[in-house]
């Protein structure tokens, strides 16, 4: 999950929760590819000539477009390719995960409040096996954090702060993603957007996890060898060569591990489920729809893609350069 919070001045500072900029939290909901463990091998994109994008046809004749995003990146990184600008123009609707543009703030940040931390008197390392709780001592000393500061926090939401802060010291913005991008062009032109998911559903959903299972989460972020640059560069590169077995292996080989599997089950297999089932019943509709999710959730025996396959659905990904008729 993609994530920063604030560092003004030369030192690092935490914020509290509840002052942690809200487009950001939702990011880091959004994102959970960034934060899994990538292959520590290194990547060498191939290039199949397709977007990240697939057509996908149901049997009864509806019709949508699949993107997979990247949810952050630099400025000028992540150029269009001309098969998605011609989907979009195609497109009736846009569905996104979560609309990062339409959100009320003041209510997410009560909702961080609340299901973020601990009630007084319970702290973060006291619920952490040990190996988590070394990891994060160390990951807040290279960060400039002091521990103390995180001690209220519930693991997924200390994982949020420490990944935003990672992050956006690397330069890495939200506003340069790919589904920023879409929706503020579907906003410009008026395009109706649909939310797959909810912020709400999305902060429950990380806070409902198993406490257990919440350390897992943790100590497969932070186990990560590489650095924030590196791991979202080789996620840019699979993305423009429309690697899809690339990215799949950048995003989901921790989940060939028993121990972290569940962490995958519940950051992508589970919602993969739900969202190729919300794709299926947009295939009823007689407009056309634009879907634009996490790239993870795209790819990999578990991933949309072969979901919709699997209930007999016509899935297949496009060239880049090659216009939509």
């Amino acid at each position: 999950m993609v994530r920063c919070v604030d560092h003004p001045g030369g030192a690092h500072s935490m914020k509290r929760p509840s002052s942690l900029p809200l487009s950001l939290l939702l990011v880091a909901l959004l994102g959970a590819g960034c934060a899994s463990t990538p292959a520590a091998k290194k990547y060498t994109p191939v290039d199949t000539g397709n977007a990240f994008l697939w057509e996908v046809k149901d049997p009864r004749g509806g019709t949508a477009y699949l993107v997979g995003s990247i949810h952050m990146g630099k400025a000028g990184a992540l150029t269009l390719p001309s098969s998605m600008e011609s989907a979009f123009t195609k497109a009736h609707v846009l569905a996104v995960e979560v609309d990062t543009t339409r959100t009320d703030e003041a209510a997410m940040q009560k909702l961080v409040r609340e299901l973020g931390t601990f009630p007084e008197g319970q702290s973060l390392s006291q619920r952490l096996d040990p190996s988590t709780r070394d990891l994060l001592s160390r990951a807040a000393t290279r960060l400039g954090v002091q521990p103390q500061g995180l001690e209220r926090l519930r693991p997924w939401l200390a994982g949020i702060v420490l990944n935003n802060l990672e992050f956006k010291a690397a330069g890495y913005e939200q506003g340069h993603g790919v589904d920023r991008a879409f929706l503020d062009r579907a906003h410009a032109a008026h395009k109706q957007v649909l939310e797959l998911e909810t912020a709400e559903a999305q902060f429950r959903m990380l806070s409902g996890t198993p406490d257990n299972l919440q350390d897992l989460m943790l100590r497969d972020q932070l186990r990560r060898e590489q650095g924030p640059g590196e791991i979202v560069e080789a996620l840019t590169s699979a993305w423009k060569a429309g690697d899809a077995d690339g990215m799949a292996g950048l995003l989901l080989e921790g989940a060939k591990d028993t121990t972290y599997r569940p962490v995958y089950e519940r950051v992508f297999f589970e919602r993969n489920v739900q969202m190729a089932s919300r794709l299926e019943a947009l295939l009823t509709e007689p407009r056309v729809h634009l879907v634009v999710v996490g790239a993870g959730h795209v790819v990999g025996p578990e991933g949309i893609v072969a979901l919709l396959q699997k209930k007999g659905h016509s899935v297949r990904q496009l060239p880049r350069e090659t216009p939509i008729d």
